[in-house]
This record gives C-alpha cells, structure tokens and sequence, in this order.
C-alpha cells in the first residue's frame, strides 16, 4: 500500500506539484505534476523510485493513484510525459498505466554519450 504526501499544495501557484511515495512508512520515491495548464485541462508527469524499491509495484500503484487523482479532483483532461527512448522499464510501466506513445522528441536530452531521444507517452482520462 502507498500513499503521496505533500508538503503544501502549490499547484495553482505554481503550475507543479510534488508527491513524496510512501510505503510503509517509508519514502520510496517521488513524483510530480507539472506543466500544469488549469484551461486545458492537462499536465506532464514524472515519478522516481529509489533503486532499491524498483520491481515492488510503487510505481504502477503510484500512477493509478496520481490519475485517478488528476480525473476525478483536478477534473484533467489529458496526462503526457517524455521517457528516454532506451529506458524500457520505465516505458513500460506507463504503457501498462494506459499511456500510449504519440511521438519522438529528437536529441531531447544531453548526456554524457550524446544527445537522446525521448518518447513521448499521452493518456485521455
């Protein structure tokens, strides 16, 4: 079981929020809102989960609760988020939570072997 926590709501100020993943009594990882658009209804996400808790289901658990959240409070319409093209695991988990890919960000990210691609992944609540 989880739960996200927040310190304070900050997301019609600032246009993000962050949830600090609970399990246990335990901060797992982390995830955020952002990029909020409160006219069209939309938003990107990003969630992190330690190292040592990845494989436990925090995640799946994590985005189900955060969209359910995004639909029937924040009455969203549509979640998008961008995962390194190479980034399987992390592809997917939101695959699995109903996201489905609606383009490729090209050189989206610099790393230390060059630069990257991105997915981009969408779900219509």
């Amino acid at each position: 079981m989880i739960s996200l926590q927040i310190q304070q709501n900050t997301l019609h100020k600032t246009y993000r929020q962050e949830y600090a993943i609970v399990a246990d009594g335990e901060v797992v990882g982390l995830i955020e809102l952002f990029n909020y658009d409160e006219v069209d209804m939309r938003a990107e996400v990003g969630i992190y989960i330690e190292e040592s808790h990845r494989g436990k289901g925090y995640g799946k658990a994590t985005i189900e609760e955060l969209m359910k959240y995004c639909k029937e409070v924040l009455q969203m319409h549509q979640v998008v988020c961008d995962i390194a093209e190479d980034n399987t695991p992390s592809l997917r988990l939101f695959e699995s939570q109903g996201f489905t890919p609606c383009g490729i960000l090209k050189d989206w990210t610099a790393t230390p072997n060059g630069w990257q691609n991105a997915v981009r992944l969408q779900k219509i609540l």
